[in-house]
């Protein structure tokens, strides 16, 4: 294959992902965050583990998801159908730099419905239950 160019491989710094692998900007982060925050209830602002924190979020999401305050608590980001935390993600991830949404959030996962990185202490409107597949 006399004059064939090979094509290069491009190793970056993010445990060998190549540098040309799709994945959003911080400027589409950004955006696409504000619109979860704004039409599908991205919250709460300041999360926690603590029982009884954030009240009037979960009660507004519990309403708007017609389960109870109990419920709504459950349905975080780390447990819906949509959250992705593999390494490969995580390794993507790592390119957005860190903004005042990551602070004290928990653990960060990419949300594949809006594509947005979402975190684990945190729940939307749109939160689906995971399926889980049975070896059997």
């Amino acid at each position: 294959m006399e004059g064939a160019k090979l094509p290069k491989i491009f190793i970056s710094r993010f445990g060998g992902l190549p540098d040309e692998e799709e994945f959003i900007t911080a400027a589409e982060n950004k955006k696409n965050t504000k619109t979860v925050i704004n039409d599908w209830m991205l919250g709460p602002e300041n999360p926690s583990n603590e029982p009884g924190a954030n009240k009037p979020y979960w009660v507004k999401l519990a309403k708007a998801m017609q389960v109870d305050e109990k419920e709504s608590r459950r349905r975080r980001c780390s447990n819906c159908e949509y959250y992705d935390n593999s390494t490969m993600t995580q390794a993507k991830m790592e390119r957005i730099p860190q903004n005042q949404w990551d602070v004290n959030a928990g653990f960060r996962g990419y949300c594949n419905k809006f594509d947005f990185i979402c975190h684990d202490l945190r729940s939307c409107q749109a939160w689906e239950e995971r399926e889980f597949y049975s070896e059997d």
